[in-house]
């Protein structure tokens, strides 16, 4: 899969690159991020760079992920982190973390909506899955926000660091509507 950009209003959505190293440890080490996301904990230097030299273009090039820096896109100021990953057979998983200042604007809504527009057009995705441990009101109001489908929860569904929760599930299927404008909140 070849690396891509997309440009979406006030954001721009880029494969990460090594300069994005101190920003991605930087905001690893907000305690929601670290508590909601799959990120290692403690989150060292090592796994920021690891991230962005490796993980990231390793997926791209397997064509079983597509990780995304968003950008502001005026400043260039790191605002959140978005992917479609697990990508096979016409099916993808998206995942998302936002900085502690970007929160509360519709910047995640309005990344996700593009990457999974971008999916559905660029991949041919039929589906993409949405998963998050059940308290995470913030990945549930972005889920529902972008018109992904709330399917249930997988009880001890997902595993996070090697210990179990109860996950919500959620789809978007490219048959459906998907919301035209996000506003911020």
């Amino acid at each position: 899969m070849e690396p891509t950009e997309i440009s979406a209003g006030r954001l721009h959505l880029r494969p990460w690159q090594g300069s994005d190293e101190d920003a991605v440890y930087q905001a690893c080490q907000d305690p929601d991020i670290q508590r909601w996301t799959r990120v290692p904990v403690p989150y060292r230097r090592e796994d920021a760079r690891l991230f962005v030299t490796v993980t990231s273009p390793q997926g791209w090039d397997a064509g079983t992920a597509a990780s995304f820096a968003v950008l502001d896109a005026t400043t260039g100021q790191l605002l959140a982190s978005v992917a479609l990953f697990d990508i096979k057979d016409g099916d993808a998983e998206v995942g998302y973390w936002c900085v502690p200042g970007a929160r509360g604007q519709g910047v995640v809504s309005e990344a996700v909506k593009a990457i999974c527009r971008w999916g559905f057009a660029e991949l041919g995705l039929a589906r993409i899955e949405w998963a998050a441990t059940v308290g995470n009101q913030a990945s549930l109001a972005v889920a529902r926000k972008c018109g992904f489908q709330e399917e249930g929860v997988a009880r001890m569904g997902l595993v996070t660091r090697g210990v179990r929760h109860d996950g919500w599930r959620a789809a978007l299927l490219a048959t459906d509507q998907l919301p035209q404008q996000v506003q911020p909140r």
